[in-house]
């Protein structure tokens, strides 16, 4: 019994040893020492340096002679330059003799390097291969649904000036395939928070939107020394320079004739806590033309078309965004934020369309309108026969949804208009990134965050955050528009 136990063991030993040779990637194979030149590799799929790929779901690497595993492979994948991740040695695997397949879950939109080291693949004779790596990237997939719009190819005012058509006409060309950047003037008519994205990423954004929030601060009403709209040098420089012009109005009015030259008592708030920094101005009145707040309104168009007026003789066209956000929170059972509002939707379009077609009798032809939305506030909305582009503005308050795409309001605006109109975020705290914009298919036309912690401080957005937005190819900075001067 002895004698047949140890034989049988024997026996059983042999067996396992005579599997064990079966398998190719372990080191009981027989030893070839005649071979003393280690694998090459001589193609690798996808092909080094390729871009714009579907993102993929594995690399061959085809080495020119049959090849082994190493027990303990080491192969990185970097998705940045300093941070990488190891394969799983247990899942890479050698197939048809010469080619090892390196399984790996891409992502869309993501540059890769991938790094074979030394000593993961092997010939016969135990001669190891050098180094390797090779580099790849993924496309990124746009979402975006043309096919829901609708949108005319010239502005909506009839006598547009050419540049101002020149300016539409690459707004529209731009519109579901790239956003462009963005930046907002300090108070003080400037372009602080544009040099401050150019500090940081070595890019000026595409448009600076100035406001005439000081109007009544400035000549002809009330100048004082350290504002002055007349004087347009800046956004001359501006669009000189290469840039778009786009300007907004918190349209400050006094709070009754008696204080029509009292420009300290001039506010834009209403239903505000703080009285200091409300108006009591009449709303209702503004579109009686027998009222005081009728001809008010009037002697400060007059001075802004004016304003207008000087761009325009200048050849500048105008991205031109005044009474935004007028529902304010009446949608949502509360009250308008600014007098322009604070009437209701059928006074507020009554004022706007007043707005639209005097600016036209002046002459002013150098602008493209844009209507801010509040959600869910399509009564507010003044016609299609009076906007060019609608707008919303996000704010987002959960840090976890920051750069977030805000599609909710994109596909509001879109369902809104029948698709019929281009599509902006007029404002912004942090910017939606391209890669969630393209993702979920709401490519707002442009981006513009608010001036103070909204673009400096790296609060909402931080300078990593602003490089790889500039730096993108679906990101348009100012370098890379074209001229919309007059021929």
């Amino acid at each position: 019994m002895k004698k047949l136990s140890i034989l049988s063991a024997v026996a059983m030993a042999l067996v396992m040893l005579a599997s064990c040779s079966d398998d190719d990637n372990n080191y009981l194979q027989p030893r070839h020492f005649d071979d003393t030149t280690a694998p090459t590799v001589v193609s690798v799929t996808p092909a080094d340096g390729s871009t714009e790929l579907d993102t993929i779901e594995s690399i061959t690497v085809t080495y020119d002679k049959p090849i082994f595993r190493a027990p303990n492979t080491s192969i990185r994948v970097y998705t940045t330059d300093s941070t990488y991740y190891y394969v799983d040695d247990t899942i890479s695997q050698v197939v048809n003799g010469n080619q090892l397949v390196i399984p790996i879950d891409t992502k869309p939109n993501t540059s890769y390097k991938i790094e074979i080291l030394k000593p993961s693949v092997r010939d016969s004779s135990y001669n190891f291969a050098a180094d390797f790596q090779t580099t790849f990237s993924t496309r990124l997939y746009n979402l975006f649904d043309s096919t829901k719009f609708d949108i005319s190819p010239v502005p909506v005012n009839e006598n547009a000036t050419e540049p101002t058509k020149k300016l539409y006409s690459y707004l529209l060309s731009q519109f579901g395939k790239a956003t462009l950047s963005g930046a907002m003037a300090e108070v003080n008519h400037n372009t602080q928070n544009a040099d401050y994205i150019n500090s940081i990423t070595g890019k000026y954004p595409a448009i600076n939107t100035f406001d005439f929030v000081h109007f009544y601060q400035s000549a002809p009403l009330n100048p004082s020394n350290w504002i002055d709209y007349t004087d347009n040098s800046i956004e001359e420089g501006w669009y000189n320079n290469g840039g778009i012009v786009s300007y907004m109005w918190h349209w400050a009015v006094p709070n009754s004739q008696a204080d029509e030259k009292k420009y300290s008592t001039y506010k834009f708030y209403v239903n505000q806590d703080d009285d200091a920094q409300n108006t009591k101005f009449r709303t209702t009145f503004a579109v009686l033309p027998s009222k005081w707040e009728y001809k008010h309104l009037t002697r400060d168009m007059d001075i802004i078309a004016d304003y207008l007026l000087a761009l325009q003789a200048k050849g500048i066209p105008v991205i031109w965004r005044p009474l935004h956000e007028a529902a304010g929170n009446v949608p949502n059972g509360g009250k308008a934020w600014f007098w322009w509002g604070n009437a209701g939707s059928s006074v507020y379009k009554r004022i706007w369309q007043r707005m639209y077609t005097y600016f036209k009798q002046k002459g002013v032809n150098n602008l493209i309108w844009v209507w801010t939305s509040c959600g869910n506030d399509a009564d507010w909305y003044p016609g299609d026969e009076y906007v060019d582009i609608v707008a919303h503005d996000y704010y987002e308050n959960d840090v976890a949804k920051y750069h977030s795409s805000a599609s909710n309001y994109f596909n509001e605006l879109r369902e809104m208009t029948g698709g019929k109109k281009m599509i902006t975020c007029a404002e912004c705290g942090a910017i939606p990134s391209y890669q969630n914009m393209f993702n979920d298919g709401a490519i707002w036309s442009w981006t513009m965050p608010w001036y103070g912690d909204f673009t400096t401080n790296g609060i909402y957005n931080s300078p990593d955050f602003l490089i790889e937005q500039m730096d993108s190819k679906y990101v348009i900075t100012r370098d890379e528009l074209p001229s919309f001067k007059s021929e």
